[in-house]
């Protein structure tokens, strides 16, 4: 709803004289609402609803949605009206950030228009790019792993003792653990309930050494900012790859942001061969 809000604010603020236009060959009776002498009229409203993106458009389309932008767009002009009578409009500053404004809405409006002359993506491109960027869509391996903290190399070297003698050690973590997840037997979580860890979740030297040990053996120890750990792992997994249609929608958003990039410099080498612009 912001760009709405913010589309709104373009319309209030200095695209009412066009809107004025329009509005001196409409109908009485068409006019929806008025703010001092400014007049909101249906054709007014039809404009901002043509400028609200198709896929987010429909929801406006009813009488209810009619009313909820008519609101929206008498509450800015109200305040705007106000806004003039206090003579915020005559600001240097205020001037200076409307003119920006409206050439930064310019500028949007004539990319969007720009864009929709390039073809959509097929379905036929997105299955070729889910194939050929296949990597990319391989999750990394995971562990799972429990960890022993405590505050000396000396204490860490008396649980591998205890360990090496046959004591539990999801049992002696929470004995003799300072870390929080001693309460789960010293089961190490990206987060609440999430236990399988991809490469890179810890700090660097913890998640090397981590990564060292080997399945159902105890490593350590380690020394980091926390203390002193001792590690067991207890399992390793490579989720499995996606589907297409898992991914299909991020690839279609990857697309055409490439495309957009790729047409918003193309546009900028065109129009600086045909309008005398430079940067000092």
């Amino acid at each position: 709803m912001k760009c709405f809000v913010a589309l709104f604010f373009l319309l209030a603020f200095f695209g009412c004289g066009v809107c004025q236009a329009a509005e001196d060959a409409t109908p009485k009776g068409d006019v929806l609402a008025t703010v001092g002498n400014r007049e909101i009229t249906r054709q007014m409203l039809q404009h901002i609803i043509d400028t609200i993106p198709p896929e987010a458009r429909v929801q406006f389309l009813t009488p209810d949605g009619r009313r909820k932008i008519l609101e929206e767009v008498f509450s800015i002009m109200l305040f705007a009206e106000a806004a003039r009578k206090n003579g915020i409009d005559k600001d240097p500053a205020v001037q200076t950030r409307l003119g920006h404004i409206q050439q930064e809405y310019l500028a949007t409006e004539y990319f969007r228009r720009r864009l929709a002359e390039k073809p959509l993506v097929t379905e036929d491109e997105l299955k070729k790019y889910y194939e050929s960027h296949i990597q990319e869509f391989k999750p990394p391996e995971e562990i799972k792993a429990r960890h022993i903290l405590v505050r000396t190399e000396a204490e860490a070297r008396k649980v591998l003792d205890r360990l090496k003698s046959g004591e539990d050690f999801a049992e002696l973590a929470k004995k003799v653990s300072i870390d929080p997840a001693a309460a789960k037997g010293g089961l190490l979580e990206l987060q609440e309930g999430v236990e399988w860890l991809p490469r890179g979740t810890f700090e660097k030297s913890f998640d090397v050494e981590l990564w060292k040990i080997p399945t159902d053996q105890v490593g350590g120890p380690i020394k980091t900012q926390f203390g002193w750990h001792v590690i067991k792992v207890e399992g390793r997994r490579r989720p499995s790859t996606p589907q297409f249609e898992q991914v299909r929608s991020m690839i279609k958003n990857r697309i055409e942001e490439e495309r957009r990039e790729a047409l918003k410099k193309q546009i900028a080498e065109e129009l600086r061969k045909i309008i005398p612009a430079r940067v000092n």
